[in-house]
């Protein structure tokens, strides 16, 4: 009996002595990863730490403002409420996805997309996944936000375009960057949910009026929620524009040219400076910063007007009779004619097998240059043509700046087409014919010409042999008001032109507007005199319909001393005396407006 007590105790002791020794053994461990944690690894530990603590959140720049030429804003930025997910803080993938899916109205699929398109970024980077919501959409998240773990509002600067559809081709739009633009190195710069200029202005001058984003460091609870911001780096706004465009004559542009398509432009004789510029139709860009809808976006996409196309740069048209002045310029440099050169017109002009009509059936009888330019002859100028031959109309085409792009600070630009027979034997591999030439003496047949083109022809007559590259921005400020940039004018053409040369053309211009039987007569202005050549261009509708002719005209004035040159086409607008005429007429009156005499002075000067 004591020897099986002594053993049972013996036993316990053993029992006693190992649970001692592997509790020692844990304590040991313990300490020793105690030790790795708060000595050998304490830093890099408080900084994990700090990190599940505190946040570095991004400070969006605003971009810089855009004014006219007199300090009138044309876009700024307003503040704008935008949705986030911040991964890390996502408890619940699907119940954060999903919830936030159907409490906003968004596809799932949507918000899967743009979490992986930032899936190189930290877990902690805010990943935008809709932009200026409503004060509704914002109380809605707020109120669910509890059940939407890693879902956050953020207050960030947002472009807004203060005359929407006015200025949408002059100065674009903003946009969302995209992932495939991510990838580039040219946006090694740019992060996920970063705005980007896509169109006018907005891209031709990316790099200044994009800021340089701040940073704020801030304390947060376990829901990813603010406590406190521990200390910030403030934004540096982007570089402003002041721009040669008046405000006023864009708006009345813009009402002319209200439901009809075509684009005009108006620009500084003396300097190259855009006053205006518009193209219709258009579109809202205020759209596009708030991300456009599907719906949206195919309704200008499959608009058969195509909005997004701008007419004034991109728009190649034949010029119709405007080219004529073109060959007046040629034909009276090279001493071919002169004021008292005649040539019948009988309605048209047998040439080849065929009769090339004039514009007007019963013929204009015997016609000198004079007239032949302020009645628009089509005859006087097949005879010119054939005198001139295609090589030397290009030849001052080229000189005046047409068929080339004219450089002005919009991307996309197109170039137009003045033809030769160099060129017919380059791209055809045949040659040039005389009867082709007739057609393109009145502007038609293989001559193409943008709008800002045209315009350069006006300027280029107003300025006696000169013209400026035109040029829509004057001068780029800093925030704190510091000039960065200024834009002087750019010589384009400069050519020395005889005198008669200069003075007949000019005084025909000046009356296909001012004389009885000119062209544009009822577009006529009683306190300013204004220089213009109307064109009726014949052109081909979608799917070979016949929509009806192009409408021209190019003016300048004042007729005496010449300050403005102005461009104005309207599509299947029938004839540039009735359709485009007036809009240019509205211009120069709002240009040069009349000043009424204050009589009251002088009668107090009795009293």
């Amino acid at each position: 009996m004591e020897h099986f007590v002594k053993d049972s105790n013996t036993i316990t002791d053993s029992k006693y002595v190992w649970s001692k020794r592997i509790l020692i053994f844990f304590i040991i461990v313990l300490l020793i990863r105690l030790w790795d944690l708060q000595i050998m690894r304490g830093s890099e530990m408080r900084m994990l730490s700090e990190q599940n603590r505190i946040r570095v959140k991004k400070v969006v720049a605003p971009r810089g403002v855009i004014y006219d030429r007199n300090g009138k804003i044309l876009a700024e930025t307003r503040p704008s409420f935008n949705i986030y997910i911040i991964p890390e803080d996502i408890k619940d993938f699907n119940q954060t996805v999903d919830g936030l899916a159907q409490l906003m109205n968004i596809e799932r699929d949507e918000i899967i997309e743009k979490l992986k398109a930032a899936s190189n970024m930290p877990s902690s980077f805010p990943v935008k996944i809709k932009s200026d919501v409503t004060m509704d959409d914002v109380a809605k998240v707020e109120a669910h936000r509890v059940y939407l773990p890693g879902v956050q509002i953020q207050i960030e600067p947002k472009r807004y375009y203060n005359y929407g559809k006015t200025f949408a081709h002059l100065i674009g739009y903003v946009s969302e960057i995209s992932d495939e633009e991510l990838k580039k190195k040219e946006y090694k710069n740019y992060s996920p949910g970063d705005f980007i200029g896509r169109y006018g202005l907005e891209r031709s001058y990316e790099s200044f009026l994009r800021g340089i984003d701040g940073e704020k460091r801030v304390e947060v609870d376990a829901m990813g929620r603010e406590i406190r911001t521990l200390d910030i780096k403030e934004p540096i706004p982007g570089n402003n524009l002041y721009l040669n465009v008046d405000l006023e004559v864009q708006e009345v542009i813009d009402k002319a040219l209200e439901n009809k398509r075509g684009g005009s432009v108006v620009i500084d004789t003396k300097t190259g400076g855009v006053i205006a510029l518009v193209s219709r139709p258009a579109f809202d860009p205020n759209k596009f910063v708030s991300g456009i809808s599907k719906e949206d976006w195919q309704k200008i996409a499959l608009d058969t007007r195509h909005p997004l196309q701008n007419r004034v740069t991109q728009g190649r048209y034949p010029p119709g009779s405007t080219f004529k002045i073109v060959l007046a310029l040629k034909g009276i440099e090279e001493g071919l004619i002169n004021e008292k050169t005649s040539f019948l017109c009988r309605g048209g002009m047998p040439y080849g097998g065929r009769v090339f009509k004039c514009w007007k059936k019963g013929g204009h009888g015997g016609v000198n240059i004079h007239r032949a330019i302020v009645e628009s002859c089509d005859v006087f100028f097949y005879n010119l043509g054939l005198k001139l031959g295609i090589d030397r109309i290009h030849e001052m085409a080229n000189i005046i700046g047409l068929g080339r792009k004219t450089g002005i600070d919009l991307p996309g630009e197109k170039d137009g087409l003045v033809p030769s027979s160099q060129w017919k034997q380059r791209v055809y591999k045949t040659p040039w014919y005389e009867g082709e030439t007739l057609s393109v003496a009145i502007g038609q047949g293989a001559v193409w010409l943008t709008p800002i083109q045209l315009v350069q022809l006006a300027s280029f007559v107003a300025n006696e042999g000169v013209n400026y590259r035109p040029q829509i921005v004057k001068k780029i400020v800093s925030p704190e008001g510091k000039i960065i940039k200024t834009f002087e004018p750019e010589l384009n053409a400069s050519v020395k032109l005889k005198k008669d040369t200069i003075r007949i053309v000019k005084d025909g211009m000046k009356g296909v507007v001012n004389e009885g039987s000119g062209t544009a007569y009822g577009s006529r202005i009683q306190h300013v005199s204004m220089s213009g050549k109307t064109g009726t261009a014949q052109s081909v509708g979608e799917k070979g319909k016949n929509l009806g002719d192009h409408a021209w005209f190019i003016a300048f004035a004042p007729s005496e001393d010449p300050s403005i040159a102005i461009s104005v086409l309207v599509e299947y607008g029938g004839h540039g005396s009735s359709s485009a005429a007036p809009v240019a007429k509205a211009v120069t009156e709002t240009m040069f407006k009349e000043k009424k005499d204050i009589k009251e002075a002088k009668l107090n000067g009795y009293r």
